[in-house]
């Protein structure tokens, strides 16, 4: 920053390295969010409510008349049965009167219903239908109800004679058109109502979204002058956030002590400012200027003058020639300020001027020297390999995590780590102990009060700001502790001020979670703060899965040679069920090719443990998601005869399970490895498993590639006959998949029968 730019700072108003007003580009902004779009969005959000609303009135009506012209086609068809019973000779019983009787006045129910709703269709204040636009108070056309009406009124005056059925008929395809027409307004309404409701959802966000943003930008407004008022009354002689002179009050001192001899004068420049104020916000960027500010008063003594020069500049003024009493005091406060990283706290140079000297001189000849000091810190700090900007940020941070393997040092040195970094006092983790969470791992300074309340406390999902990040799975935190709804009562007691909690998740679930606390002051916290956190609790959860996948593994060498193989894949990043599908299919085809017995069993085994050798690969080859160098893929290679040498210790394998492991990536030309064999020099089993396996792939979606069809995975397979794969072999699948359900292997590895797929 040169010396313009830092005065254009000064007259801004920016001490502590914060703006006393917005900038004219954020007060244009403010003005630009006009009130009239708030009130229009307002008045758009009613009016799709309102239209909503009638819709969902006229597809309630539409299924109520719906239900009336179902019952009455019912009681039409009912009446017309009994017509033609009472017409049969003897048909006409006392039995069947009574229940003609019954149901005609049935119909005359039906038929009052049926005037009323159409009367009320034509006279409603508000359509109950919406046949078109725009909606018709008068019904007419296939959905009217007055036929309909009509013809039941026709039907009830002329009795159970024969006419009367031939109106019932007549009555009853006349009921089904106007039920059809109806059926198709009721199912065009509902979608209008589901879309217009859509729009008022979205209208309503946008609303919310709207208002929110200009209140913000309101309080930002108002606390901008705020500090502008506050700060041009405290910019007159004193700094209003250390307490020392300001910049005219350094002016009017010179001047006194200039007259009266020489000066030796110091510009100091602050050096961690910038990642202070990122880490823990300008709440520790500020009190950071003042503990610079006491280490520097501490030093100066009774006749030495320290003022505040710019938002990261001190000066300090002593009486007479005794620039080595300055540097001591540059020396002192520095040793009082060092903290953990590379650069000292600030840079600082020296000069002594003589009697009379202008202000303005003697600071330029102090900053040149000021910046020499700075340049050969970092001329220091690149001999020495480090970085020339201090304080930490996510990737440094994240490179030192990347050292800690176990879950155990994540939590004692990798949290700790940040817990110092970042200026906490306490970090903590919470552990899952069945449906509660308790507090382990707890370190920093903590009273005994608070430390006994941090471990003898119950934490369970959704109570207090710990139970909602394990509940939602997500970061929360609070820079005011006791102000939060959530708050719990112990913590308050204890006086706690500040926290970041953030979940850690294992096997897809939240498992427990970290978290940074602060009891003797308020701390900011910062999204700086949030991502350190978040990075510790991100390297646990994969310490963690990789503590798990190693058990997981153990455990299955023990419980069986499938459980085996679905360890295998999960570490190799294969998808879900990868094991159980190939495993399903090779016996599907060494059935097909009349393989059974124990040649059978040992291809079984053999595509169960076909990959077993990428134990021995690796991380660095196995999961890398780019494509492997030449080096990397000779490794690789050698996951099969590996595969086949580990294989060959577990006691109750066959012999040919070794053969699949060992060459499922022979190739029928030649070109394969390990051993380059060909043709019927590669064992059957082998052949059989190798085309299931490139099947499955070929269908499954990877990082590095989409899911091919199954008409495209069979056309790579026909390619491939006679160079990759057996032709006798590939015929055989062939066969196979016309007559298996590919997407129902079970659980033990079975295919159920089905048609051929589509296009195969």
């Amino acid at each position: 920053m040169t010396r313009a730019d830092k005065d254009n700072l000064w007259q801004a108003g920016t001490p502590g390295g914060r703006g006393a007003a917005p900038p004219d580009h954020a007060q244009a902004h403010t003005r630009t969010v006009p009130r009239r779009w708030a009130a229009a969005l307002l008045g758009l959000t009613l009016l799709a409510g309102s239209f909503t609303l009638l819709l969902l009135r006229s597809a309630e009506h539409e299924r109520t008349t719906l239900l009336l012209l179902a019952d009455t086609a019912a009681a039409v068809q009912h009446h017309r049965a009994l017509t033609w019973q009472a017409a049969a000779p003897g048909g006409l019983t006392l039995d069947v009167q009574g229940e003609l009787r019954e149901c005609r006045a049935r119909l005359r129910t039906l038929h009052a219903r049926l005037l009323w709703t159409e009367e009320r269709e034509r006279t409603a204040p508000v359509p109950l239908t919406l046949p078109g636009f725009p909606p018709s108070r008068v019904r007419e056309g296939p959905w009217s109800l007055a036929p309909v009406a009509a013809a039941l009124g026709r039907l009830l005056e002329e009795g159970a004679e024969a006419p009367g059925r031939l109106h019932a008929a007549r009555l009853g395809r006349l009921a089904s058109g106007v039920r059809a027409a109806r059926e198709d307004e009721a199912r065009r309404v509902t979608d209008l109502a589901a879309g217009v409701s859509l729009l008022a959802l979205v209208l309503t966000l946008l609303t919310a979204a709207l208002l929110t943003r200009r209140s913000q930008l309101s309080r930002l407004r108002v606390e901008a002058l705020e500090r502008e008022r506050i700060e041009k009354r405290g910019r007159e002689h004193r700094d209003s956030l250390t307490g020392l002179l300001g910049r005219r009050g350094l002016a009017r001192r010179y001047g006194e002590l200039s007259v009266a001899g020489d000066l030796t004068v110091t510009m100091l420049d602050l050096n961690r400012l910038r990642a202070i104020n990122d880490a823990g916000g300008h709440a520790a960027g500020d009190e950071y200027l003042r503990q610079v500010a006491r280490a520097l008063q501490a030093g100066a003594g009774p006749g030495g003058v320290v003022a505040r020069w710019g938002g990261d500049e001190f000066v300090l003024l002593l009486p007479g020639p005794r620039p080595e009493a300055a540097r001591q005091v540059a020396a002192d406060a520095q040793a009082a300020l060092r903290q953990e990283g590379d650069l000292p706290p600030f840079a600082h140079g020296t000069v002594t001027v003589g009697q009379g000297t202008p202000l303005g001189r003697a600071l330029t000849l102090a900053d040149a020297a000021m910046y020499e000091d700075k340049e050969r810190q970092r001329q220091a700090l690149a001999a020495a390999g480090a970085g020339a900007e201090p304080g930490p940020t996510v990737e440094d941070f994240t490179a030192r995590l990347e050292a800690l393997e176990t879950p155990q040092e994540v939590v004692q040195e990798g949290l700790s780590l940040a817990r110092r970094l970042l200026g906490f006092e306490v970090s903590a983790r919470l552990e899952c102990e069945g449906e509660r969470f308790v507090a382990r791992h707890i370190d920093g300074a903590l009273e005994p009060q608070a430390l006994a309340v941090l471990q003898g406390m119950v934490y369970r999902e959704g109570v207090g700001l710990a139970g909602q990040a394990l509940l939602r799975g997500t970061t929360v935190w609070s820079s005011d502790y006791a102000s939060e709804p959530l708050a719990l009562s112990p913590w308050r007691r204890c006086g706690l001020k500040s926290v970041v909690i953030v979940p850690v998740r294992s096997g897809g679930r939240v498992t427990g979670a970290v978290g940074l606390l602060n009891f003797s002051s308020w701390r900011v916290i910062t999204p700086q703060v949030r991502r350190l956190l978040e990075a510790v609790a991100w390297r646990l959860s994969h310490a963690a899965e990789q503590q798990r996948a190693v058990e997981e593994v153990r455990h299955a060498l023990h419980s069986g040679v499938l459980a085996l193989g679905v360890a295998l894949e999960a570490r190799d990043l294969e998808t879900a069920g990868h094991t159980e599908r190939v495993v399903a299919l090779s016996v599907a085809l060494g059935k097909r090719l009349g393989l059974g017995g124990q040649r059978l069993e040992a291809l079984r085994q053999g595509a169960s443990l076909h990959d077993i050798g990428k134990l021995s690969i690796p991380d660095a080859v196995l999961l890398k998601p780019g494509k492997l160098t030449p080096e990397e893929w000779a490794v690789m290679q050698t996951h099969a005869e590996r595969g086949a040498e580990l294989a060959g210790r577990l006691r109750g394998l066959l012999p040919g399970t070794l053969d699949v492991i060992r060459s499922h990536h022979e190739k029928w030309d030649g070109s394969g490895y390990p051993d380059g064999l060909a043709g019927e020099a590669i064992p059957l089993a082998a052949r059989v498993f190798a085309i299931c396996d490139v099947y499955d792939a070929l269908t499954q979606a990877r990082p590095y590639k989409r899911a091919w069809t199954h008409g495209e995975a069979l056309a790579e397979l026909r390619a491939q006959s006679g160079r990759h794969f057996d032709p006798a072999v590939v015929t055989a699948f062939l066969k196979v998949v016309e007559t298996v359900d590919l997407q129902s292997v079970s659980s033990s590895g079975a295919l159920m029968a089905t048609t051929p797929p589509a296009g195969s």
